[in-house]
């Protein structure tokens, strides 16, 4: 028999209290859909607002626009949230 063969013996309850100290995010992730769908309409009105800020502040330095991805957008929508779940 390997060493890896036999299971370590664990507590259980201080491995999950464990786990969800290191992992554990704010606001479950039912909170923050709940969120996204009542707030929607902001959000997509902060992103373009967000949008075009950068824009002309590039345009303003001589740079080329920013063409904004969907990622960009989820990035965005996801610190939106978390920043005002807290």
């Amino acid at each position: 028999m390997g060493k890896g063969s036999k299971q370590r013996p664990t507590n259980i309850k201080n491995f999950s209290d464990g786990y969800e100290r290191i992992f554990k995010k704010r606001g479950s992730m039912s909170s923050k859909n709940d969120f996204l769908e009542q707030h929607e309409d902001t959000i997509n009105q902060e992103w373009s607002c967000y949008c075009n800020e950068i824009n002309s502040i590039r345009h303003k330095y001589g740079l080329n626009s920013k063409v904004f991805t969907e990622n960009d957008k989820e990035r965005f929508a996801i610190s939106y949230i978390e920043s005002h779940i807290i």
